[in-house]
């Protein structure tokens, strides 16, 4: 059994009441047919203008099992701010619920600019912004200044499509009816659209791949914002993932790549990206291995022979060797002075 409420989320007009309701779900009553189960609502965070006027205090039970009324109250204030408080609902052996109440404020407000501007776009690439403005009654938004071509919605939706290199300042204004108007300034600079940067994140190059399951991902870094990823296995395009990235991966998801149709040995992986404009870049390929052993570490190198037709004029200088700070240097001091006896012998 658990608690349930009717609206986890409700609004409260300030100086006013809004009603939710509380009921009981799940298993069915483990009590006693005289038993009553208690429930509390009581605000437990937050704004103290927010409270429960009525059904702080429930009682559930055979016979009354019906979702019950709970009437939150919002006081009014003196700020001008939407207030939020947390209530919790509980009762004895069952989990406590909680939920965020916001009052509703609705004194006067002067339009506030909430939105932070997009400043940097390219040529021939739709330039969006959604501007918004807090205020009481809601505000309208105008165009003060701004380039040719660029428009503004009722709704505060900005629109633009550049077509030349440069800057341009851009002033949106905000009003109600309550003084001050609210503006949002900026300059907004247009470059030339730049191609794409993406690199393959994983597998790591030369790693060991085993399993039926691997990790074949990439980001993609975009002026504009990358739209698609290709990826491709031994030069064959294998699956296509579409999206504002940054992060593309086979399968959806990091570690979803089915490697069990592979040959054992090694396989080249490549990834194309394109951005929103259509141009693409070639990631740096990545060459793994399915299912080969690991080196081993411990088998020596094997040079080949030793060759004694020439040792030329070369003769081996015992100081060039730091031997004497070991145990072996008497060993050593006498094996390199043979040689260079040798070395010298031949030459005669």
């Amino acid at each position: 059994m658990r608690l349930v409420v009717s609206d986890p989320s409700p609004r409260v007009v300030e100086g006013s009441t809004a009603s939710i309701y509380v009921s009981l779900s799940g298993h069915l009553w483990a009590g006693g047919p005289d038993d009553v189960l208690t429930v509390t609502v009581e605000r437990t965070d937050g704004d103290a203008d927010l409270t429960v006027r009525e059904g702080a205090v429930l009682t559930f039970g055979p016979g009354n099992w019906d979702a019950q009324e709970v009437v939150l109250a919002a006081a009014k204030d003196a700020d001008n701010e939407d207030g939020t408080a947390t209530f919790t609902v509980s009762a004895p052996d069952l989990e406590p619920l909680t939920f965020v109440v916001t009052e509703a404020d609705q004194d006067p407000l002067a339009p506030v600019f909430t939105t932070v501007p997009v400043t940097r776009t390219v040529t021939y690439f739709p330039y969006r912004l959604n501007v918004h403005a807090r205020g009481r009654p809601a505000p309208t938004y105008a165009l003060r200044t701004a380039p040719q071509g660029m428009g503004l919605d009722a709704l505060g939706n900005l629109t633009w499509i550049p077509t030349e290199l440069g800057e341009v300042d851009v002033v949106v204004v905000a009003s109600n009816g309550l003084q001050p108007d609210a503006e949002l300034s900026f300059r907004l600079v247009v470059g030339q659209d730049q191609p794409p940067l993406a690199r393959i994140v994983a597998p790591l190059q030369d790693e060991r791949l085993s399993g039926p399951l691997a990790d074949f991902s990439c980001e993609c870094i975009d002026d504009v914002g990358c739209a698609r990823a290709d990826f491709r296995v031994d030069w064959v395009l294998v699956e296509t993932r579409e999206g504002p990235g940054p992060t593309y991966s086979v399968g959806g998801a990091p570690g979803r790549w089915d490697i069990s149709g592979l040959k054992p040995g090694r396989h080249f992986l490549d990834v194309v990206v394109t951005d929103s404009l259509g141009r693409e870049t070639l990631a740096e390929t990545v060459t793994v291995c399915l299912d080969c052993p690991e080196p081993d570490a411990g088998t020596a190198v094997d040079a080949g022979p030793i060759g004694f037709g020439d040792e030329g004029n070369d003769i081996i200088d015992p100081w060039s060797c730091d031997c004497a700070t070991t145990g072996l240097a008497p060993a050593a001091w006498v094996g390199l002075g043979l040689l260079g006896l040798r070395a010298r012998r031949r030459r005669a």
